[in-house]
């Protein structure tokens, strides 16, 4: 059940995000946030990170529709296998940012970036692409702090 929660929260608070958003900042307009550092940027992304293929919706849908499902079926996995409590978390995060996305995707044609740090090349990012960097990033270092445990 907390698992469920957890997902629907981040689910919630990044489609929450995104509409705030929407409302209050015309597309490409930029707020700064921290002095030439952080900024709102209103961008619509209608393929992955730097617009990857933009031009071909159905393909973008499909993989995002993939992702989708294969974050639940390694959640469910998890919780039944009853792996550590990181893993299930880490695949939590994964799961809702995904379907988060895939939601923003299949409702308005394109999911709604708006977070940039000035670095060098930074892409455009949302709440649900940074839950599912953190949850990869926590499934990788349980995965490899477990097999280093198991040596």
């Amino acid at each position: 059940m907390v698992y469920a929660l957890t997902v629907l929260s981040i689910i919630c608070s990044d489609l929450f995000t995104k509409k705030l958003i929407s409302d209050k900042l015309y597309i490409e307009e930029i707020k700064e946030i921290i002095k030439n550092k952080v900024y709102f940027w209103h961008k619509k992304n209608r393929g992955f990170s730097y617009n990857r293929l933009e031009d071909k919706p159905f393909y973008v849908k499909a993989i995002s529709g993939f992702v989708c499902i294969i974050s639940f079926l390694s959640l469910r996995s998890a919780i039944f296998e009853n792996k550590i409590d990181l893993s299930k978390l880490s695949f939590c995060l994964c799961f809702a940012g995904a379907v988060s996305n895939f939601v923003d995707r299949m409702k308005n044609g394109s999911v709604t970036d708006f977070i940039y740090v000035k670095f060098k090349n930074a892409p455009v990012f949302n709440l649900a692409d940074v839950f599912i960097v953190f949850g990869f990033v926590s499934f990788a270092l349980t995965f490899f702090i477990s097999s280093l445990k198991s040596k």
